[in-house]
């Protein structure tokens, strides 16, 4: 196919995916606007009203997050007029977050294949009961992918200060993404200091900030809030939850049998499980992509509250696993990373997601958590076998073969004896 014909279709083929694209986020923002639910954009619209008359975002009854969703919100009087401008940034962020995805891995992909990353990804989201359920509750989560892709795509192109910014927003927008901030200290990350110094610099700034804005005790009412909320009669997709709903009695889910110490066995051991899979991808990392999403699974399923909707954070794992299965020359081994994390999306993300309070199925309680351990563990190994062969490539040695016979005919024969 010449130059010409590969341009026309390329166009031809982007045209498609952002047809698909508009015509699924369509969807899902008529499902969200259409609802009466906002349980959660409700939260946020009165903490910002509370804001408004002078008090704190935490006099809202449920407000956990930092001041600056409340901010947000400031320039909408109610929930009606937030729920479509809010709708439509949530929607359009997963957008950002598969354009950043893309980007990451733009000069690696042919003309062909950077439509169909984002095509394939576009539908991974887009087509999901799972997002839907996110966007009625009106929650933060789809900011989450944005601002963490960012992060991958300025480190890999080694800017540092970037990518520690858009690290720190996830922390920002939620307190738990802090646990993102693993991913500073992977091997072999360039100007670590940098990446570490405007993480934690926007961090401060954005606190200090606050403190202006709202007061010392914004603090306190902040950790009190957190600690209140720390615990929640509602299913946790966790190794923590996974024990507790298991193998005791709690409202939410149907255990399997009564047994306290085998709940905390199973909760602890699987909590050791990922804990050193979050290890092995800090020691192993495979690349900065590979090594951010195998971080934010594993945050996931250590969190207490773990939320269905959570998931929304692992979903560019997928993605960047087609992108490696497009681009490496072995291709075995992305496309087994392409098959665990294909199971895992058909499991949370297409099937109707189970209530968050009292959940029907106990099979798929545990094919949720458990594919999500199974996709977690099955990239870790691939992306440390990944990062050994690359460590490889560059250990071997750089002397071409002509030179290489050259010196070895040169050896006196003495020496060869």
């Amino acid at each position: 196919m010449n130059s010409t014909a590969k341009r026309v279709f390329a166009v031809v083929l982007w045209l498609a995916v952002i047809a698909v694209g508009l015509y699924l986020s369509m969807q899902r923002y008529r499902d969200a606007v259409s609802s009466d639910i906002g349980t959660d954009l409700r939260i946020f619209v009165d903490a910002a009203d509370r804001i408004r008359d002078g008090g704190s975002p935490y006099d809202a009854p449920g407000y956990v997050y930092s001041p600056f969703v409340a901010w947000l919100l400031l320039p909408f009087p109610d929930f009606a007029a937030a729920v479509g401008p809010w709708t439509a940034a949530s929607i359009a962020a997963l957008w950002g977050a598969i354009a950043f995805v893309a980007a990451t891995f733009w000069r690696q992909l042919s003309w062909w294949q950077r439509p169909a990353l984002a095509g394939i990804s576009l539908v991974s989201v887009l087509y999901s009961p799972l997002l839907s359920l996110d966007l009625w509750f009106g929650q933060t989560d789809p900011f989450l992918p944005l601002v963490s892709a960012a992060a991958v795509f300025f480190a890999s192109r080694n800017r540092q200060v970037a990518s520690g910014v858009s690290l720190a927003f996830g922390a920002i927008i939620k307190s738990w993404p802090v646990g993102l901030g693993l991913w500073m200290f992977r091997r072999g990350v360039r100007h670590r200091g940098r990446l570490i110094a405007a993480t934690i610099g926007t961090g401060a700034a954005f606190l200090a900030l606050a403190v202006i804005l709202h007061g010392p005790d914004l603090f306190g009412e902040w950790i009190e809030r957190t600690v209140e909320l720390s615990a929640q009669p509602l299913i946790a997709f966790s190794v923590w939850g996974a024990g507790r709903h298991l193998f005791t009695q709690t409202p939410a889910l149907e255990p399997l049998f009564i047994a306290p110490a085998l709940a905390a066995v199973v909760s602890w051991g699987l909590a050791a499980v990922v804990v050193g899979l979050i290890v092995w991808t800090l020691l192993r990392p495979g690349d900065d992509a590979l090594s951010m999403w195998n971080i934010a699974a594993g945050v996931v399923l250590l969190l207490p509250v773990s939320h269905l909707w959570y998931q929304l954070l692992i979903i560019p794992l997928l993605w960047t696993w087609i992108a490696h299965a497009f681009t490496t020359r072995r291709r075995l081994e992305p496309l087994i990373g392409v098959a665990a994390l294909t199971l895992w999306w058909v499991i949370v993300f297409r099937l109707p997601p189970l209530d968050n309070r009292f959940a029907e199925s106990t099979p798929q309680y545990i094919g949720v958590v458990g594919s999500t351990l199974l996709a977690l563990a099955v990239s870790v190994f691939l992306a440390a076998r990944l990062d050994a062969r690359r460590r490889a490539d560059q250990l071997e040695p750089t002397v071409s073969p002509t030179a290489q016979s050259a010196t070895m005919t040169s050896i006196p024969p003495a020496a060869n004896a």
